[in-house]
């Protein structure tokens, strides 16, 4: 008897399980655990060891209410060890362009200070993926950045990181 209820119990959380739609969001994440950019104009060096994590909402589930789905955004965090020697977070917002291929658009800074209208980054960056709807390790991400805070050496920065995690996941 115990067996037959065990039996009929799992079936019916299976089966109501199985019902249920997916309410995933479809995430987007670039990764490296460093690489090497050229800089260009920069009054600090000529390279800088760099690398970045960034998580971005892409597409919202179905059954989204708003926030930050529906805005696509992106938070993580940067570092360029040649001109400053802490990792600072970011924010920003990502778009998809044709055949899967993601746009991250990063400004140094947190959430806190956009809302309170007091974000003023030291850099802005554009980080692209190179493979479309990437599913791993070894891809690549095109980076390119303008150091706008005179402490980190101005000029702009470029790299095509090789070493890349890009993942899109979701529905």
């Amino acid at each position: 008897m115990l067996k037959k209820v065990a039996a009929v119990t799992f079936s019916v959380v299976f089966i109501a399980a199985s019902a249920l739609p997916a309410n995933n969001a479809e995430q987007v994440i670039f990764s490296t655990p460093g690489f090497v950019m050229s800089l260009q104009g920069n009054n600090k060096a000529g390279t800088t060891p760099f690398g970045f994590w960034v998580w971005c909402a892409a597409d919202a589930s179905a059954n989204s209410k708003g926030g930050y789905q529906n805005d696509n955004a992106c938070q993580g965090s940067m570092y360029f060890y040649a001109l400053d020697k802490h990792a600072s977070h970011v924010i920003g917002f990502s778009t998809e362009g044709p055949g899967g291929i993601y746009t991250m658009t990063l400004f140094q800074g947190t959430a806190a200070q956009l809302f309170a209208g007091t974000l003023n980054p030291a850099y802005v960056c554009t980080l692209v993926n190179d493979t479309p709807d990437p599913k791993g390790p070894s891809n690549g991400v095109s980076a390119s950045c303008a150091f706008l805070d005179p402490s980190l050496g101005g000029g702009i920065g470029t790299a095509d990181v090789t070493n890349a995690v890009a993942n899109v996941t979701g529905p």
